[in-house]
């Protein structure tokens, strides 16, 4: 078993599942490259916004570099694999929002679980709002990001959605 820096935490989803949250790093990237070939074609497309049929050694090494400031990537494991990413980067606009979970945890309240362990770590570091881009055709996490932030905006640029979440 590998020792990483960050510890554990649990969560309980609403069907009385317990899985296990931690903050991924660098030497997490084969159970990364695990997680997204255990993803549909289309959990794949949503979280990208493009079809990926294999990702580089390059965007699994860029997705694992973070620094638990600016970037950081929380992941939920269940019985050792991970099922969900939840994650935030700064660029250009602002702390950039991304959450993936495996298609057989999706509609079980998992995203949100995700959601709020990467808002106590972006609270806690200061971070006081985010951004999300996603396909104008993907109701779940529209609906998702509605219930957590009723009060975020949304603008449409063709087929996406731009999010904007105050955290305050």
């Amino acid at each position: 078993m590998q020792l990483h820096r960050h510890p554990y935490t649990t969560a309980t989803l609403s069907d009385g599942v317990e899985l296990r949250l931690r903050s991924l790093g660098p030497d997490d990237l084969g159970l990364l490259e695990r997680f997204f070939y255990s993803l549909s074609p289309e959990s794949v497309y949503r979280r990208f916004m493009s079809p990926l049929g294999r990702p580089s050694v390059e965007l699994g090494t860029r997705l694992l570099a973070v620094d638990h400031h600016d970037r950081e990537a929380v992941a939920a494991f269940h019985d050792g694999e991970i099922v969900g990413v939840a994650r935030y980067a700064l660029g250009p606009a602002g702390h950039d929002l991304a959450i993936v979970v495996a298609d057989a945890w999706q509609r079980r309240g998992l995203s949100t679980v995700l959601l709020g362990r990467l808002l106590a770590l972006a609270r806690s570091r200061g971070i006081t709002s985010f951004s999300a881009s996603l396909l104008a055709e993907n109701r779940p996490v529209i609906e998702m990001i509605r219930q957590a932030f009723p009060e975020a905006r949304f603008e449409r640029a063709g087929s996406e959605l731009e999010a904007r979440i105050s955290l305050l």
